[in-house]
């Protein structure tokens, strides 16, 4: 291989390097310095839940189908113990989607907290098909 390959092969070995390496002084205001943009988050969850419950999601049904729990805010513990992967969504008697976990795998938990006021809720797998195949419940606030 010729010299001048081999010192471009060694220069380039050390920009990738470098690059991976943090850097601990001040940053660079030129204009090759690159922007990171990071979104806000959509909505804030309450910081901690006045009441706690759990549900696992099966297939074809969640357990327990029916919730009833006192208290502004709900710290929901899903977990997934089917072989399908499901998530649980929570919605309001208008039909709107209030908030919900992740879709979880096998065996795969989440907590969500979410602020509720008084009222009844449908709790469903949103995944298409799943609510109607059972995958459904209700959950019904009342007041502290």
């Amino acid at each position: 291989m010729p010299r001048p390959t081999l010192r471009l092969l060694a220069a380039a070995a050390m920009l990738t390097l470098a690059a991976c390496v943090p850097s601990t002084g001040s940053p660079s205001a030129g204009p090759t310095s690159p922007t990171i943009a990071t979104a806000a988050p959509t909505t804030t969850p309450p910081a901690s839940a006045d009441v706690r419950a759990t549900i696992k999601v099966l297939d074809f049904k969640l357990e327990p189908s029916t919730l009833t729990v006192s208290g502004a805010t709900l710290a929901l513990a899903v977990s997934n113990g089917g072989p399908t992967i499901h998530n649980v969504t929570v919605r309001d008697a208008a039909g709107n989607v209030l908030f919900g976990t992740k879709d979880l795998r096998e065996a795969e938990s989440e907590t969500v907290t979410h602020a509720l006021p008084p009222g009844t809720y449908v709790l469903f797998c949103s995944l298409p098909g799943h609510e109607s195949l059972g995958i459904k419940g209700t959950l019904t606030v009342t007041a502290p």
